[in-house]
């Protein structure tokens, strides 16, 4: 890897983690209130907060590390960094959908079982 390839990439990923830590943060306050509600307590809302937000980061930045250009020419390097960005985007996208998807069948869960305690705490009365 010459020094033009070895800066477009660290360019490439400096980019994608900018984006995602721009996510992070734009749904960071939203996303603690959230995690409050649903795990009932300061303390694991931070944890999980914590947690999930580190899986997004990361999902991002090794979704990004498909770096091959070898020898390439100026341009294609420049689509090569393209791509790099790309990868790292859908990666995001991707763990965001996973967390969606897991926050749903959870909720979805909690309600069914706060039903079902209601309707065996009226049977007993």
């Amino acid at each position: 890897m010459d020094h033009g390839e070895l800066w477009h990439f660290l360019v490439s990923l400096g980019l994608c983690m900018g984006v995602a830590i721009n996510i992070i943060v734009i749904i960071h306050r939203r996303f603690q209130l959230m995690m409050v509600d649903l795990c009932e307590g300061e303390a694991r809302a931070r944890f999980w907060t914590l947690a999930i937000e580190a899986w997004f980061f990361l999902s991002g930045i090794t979704s990004s590390l498909t770096w091959r250009p070898d020898g390439l020419e100026e341009r294609q390097l420049f689509l090569s960094s393209i791509s790099l960005v790309r990868g790292g985007l859908e990666g995001m996208s991707h763990s965001i959908i996973l967390f969606s998807l897991g926050l749903i069948a959870f909720v979805v869960i909690r309600k069914f079982k706060g039903k079902e305690s209601t309707d065996m705490q009226k049977e007993a009365a």
